[in-house]
């Protein structure tokens, strides 16, 4: 059985699926009434389905009019990718790791030893942080992002 957040991602993805550019536009509360549901269940479903980690580029604009426009990312395209870790890397979680190393994994970036490789080593560089005594947080974030970022770097450099 789907939940309420399962029936609307595989809708907003056929949404994507069937766009000859693969960019979608909504607005969030027609969608809300479409599935008689709350306006934030909508957000919460962007936020977590459709992530800059899974492959997804997200922009609203709020009001009346407004609209959100999802964009998948190309997979040729991974410097969009770089530029968030850099920015956002003192708030790069183990979780959104993971949903980047399966995207990549999905579109055939990476394949599924290299996704097992950089995650057992982005796990091996924290567990020394853990000897050190770093506590969890930024610190860790950062490193986390950081070790990611240049991986990426080098497979873009392989000419995948």
């Amino acid at each position: 059985m789907y939940s309420l957040c399962d029936t609307i991602e595989r809708y907003i993805m056929r949404l994507i699926e069937n766009s000859p550019d693969q960019v979608v536009v909504i607005q969030r509360g027609k969608l809300a009434s479409e599935f008689d549901c709350a306006p934030s269940q909508i957000n919460y479903v962007l936020a977590t389905r459709f992530s800059v980690f899974r492959g997804f580029i997200v922009e609203s604009r709020r009001g009346g009019s407004g609209y959100v426009r999802i964009r998948k990312i190309p997979i040729d395209r991974i410097e969009p990718i770089v530029a968030y870790l850099e920015e956002y890397e003192r708030q790069l979680k183990e979780s959104d790791v993971e949903d980047l190393l399966s995207w990549l994994e999905r579109e055939n970036f990476i394949t599924h030893r290299e996704g097992q490789l950089m995650k057992a080593a982005m796990i091996k560089a924290l567990e020394k942080i853990d000897d050190l005594g770093i506590p969890p947080g930024a610190e860790r974030n950062q490193l986390r992002s950081r070790i990611l970022k240049e991986m990426l770097l080098q497979i873009l450099s392989w000419g995948k």
